[in-house]
């Protein structure tokens, strides 16, 4: 009898320990679980959504870690990181196949992920060129912070997309930048720091007329810069001779230009791309230089000794030289924008881009005065000095050839 008691009694002890043994490995696993949830979270909010995953996947998959792991997957499409985003809709599936119908997106995705560079492999709205997933789970993607909303435009330098920060509920314009594929490793390094160093002094310029730039970045290899959205149009049209504007309404403009130009210059930043379609007139009448350090940005690429950038028609003789240059090189591109506007002609065309060229670099533009005959004398000097061919000869700061503007509107202004 007393063995039986002591039998008992160890049995009794034993399972004691085993059941407290087995509640607290219940508890530590309960732990591990919550931990790695919370860390999960914490690197997706962080935009680790690798390593969000890797913590994920360490947890049961309840109620609760589908819609975790779910979330997870659309980040992914955000990113167009794809092939990602079926991995997680994946894991799910290995318990709920039917769950909000992942299993028909990963199809979708997988289609997409075969050409899943940005803005291809994905459904593009005719009318309007949203860029977006098909299926009713789609979401919008992004590029860093920003949510695409859709193309607005796209050009020789990139494309421009509608945007939205959703930290602070702004609309902006994104541009991303395309460089030139032929480049070694060490070089596209170099050129992206280049790029990131010149979109930075771009952002840094704080001028009414100069168009606000938010931010820079690149994600999974698209280079962007996000910058204000302006509601306007540019000046290209107001080129045309059906369409030009008043004298003292151009001059005014010109004045607003030479003045942003010479405050960018003091800062130590050209243009290089000064042109009407670069010029913004928004609906309240204000002035929007675009595009500044844009066309540096795109040249960061290219070898800078011969090589141009630019827009021909618009563009000095040292820049077609491939010289280095300098904020009058800007100011020259200003009296090509102001005797179009004035006139409705540029001062320099030809039959080829060699004739063009040549032109600007050797001969002298028209006299203004013979396509508009009422043109002051006054306004006439101003464009003269703006296109000499020597920049030494030139104006040499903006300031001035807004001084001497504002001087020419008064003489209008007391004669009229």
């Amino acid at each position: 009898y007393p063995l039986f008691l002591l039998a008992a009694g160890y049995l009794v002890i034993t399972s004691k320990r085993f059941l407290v043994t087995e509640k607290k490995k219940e508890l530590v696993e309960a732990s591990a679980i919550e931990t790695n949830k919370m860390l999960g979270l914490s690197f997706q909010g962080q935009g680790m959504l690798d390593m969000a995953f890797d913590k994920f996947r360490k947890c049961p998959i309840d109620d609760q870690m589908k819609e975790l792991l779910y979330n997870l997957a659309l980040d992914f499409e955000r990113k167009r990181q794809f092939n990602k985003a079926v991995a997680v809709y994946e894991h799910i599936i290995t318990v709920d196949p039917s769950y909000k119908g992942i299993s028909d997106r990963v199809k979708q995705l997988k289609a997409a992920s075969d050409g899943a560079v940005f803005g291809v492999g994905v459904k593009k709205g005719p009318a309007d060129g949203t860029v977006m997933i098909e299926g009713a789970a789609a979401t919008a993607p992004t590029l860093g912070r920003y949510e695409i909303v859709k193309e607005l435009g796209r050009g020789a330098m990139g494309t421009v997309y509608l945007g939205k920060d959703p930290k602070i509920n702004r609309m902006v314009a994104i541009k991303t930048v395309r460089f030139d594929d032929d480049v070694d490793e060490t070089t596209m390094k170099a050129v992206k720091e280049r790029f990131f160093r010149e979109a930075e002094s771009a952002g840094s310029l704080n001028h009414p007329n100069i168009i606000k730039i938010y931010d820079a970045g690149e994600d999974n290899e698209v280079s962007y810069i996000a910058m204000e959205l302006l509601d306007g149009e540019d000046l290209k049209k107001y080129t045309e001779k059906d369409k030009l504007l008043p004298l003292p309404t151009v001059l005014d403009y010109a004045v607003k230009a030479a003045d942003a130009l010479d405050y960018a210059h003091q800062q130590g930043i050209v243009h290089r791309d000064i042109k009407p379609a670069n010029i913004m007139l928004l609906k309240d009448r204000t002035l929007r230089i675009t595009d500044f350090g844009i066309a540096r940005i795109t040249a960061s690429s290219k070898t800078q000794t011969g090589t141009v950038m630019g827009t021909p028609s618009y563009m000095s003789p040292e820049q077609l030289a491939g010289k280095k240059v300098d904020g009058r090189s800007d100011l020259f591109s200003l009296g090509v924008v102001l005797y179009e506007l004035l006139t409705g002609e540029k001062p320099f065309s030809g039959e080829s881009i060699a004739e063009l060229l040549y032109k600007i670099a050797n001969e002298k533009h028209p006299d203004p005065k013979t396509k508009v005959p009422a043109l002051p004398d006054s306004v006439v000097k101003v464009i003269d000095k703006l296109l000499e061919k020597n920049p030494d000869q030139r104006y040499q700061r903006g300031a001035e050839v807004a001084s001497d503007l504002m001087e020419c509107l008064r003489s209008i202004s007391s004669a009229g």
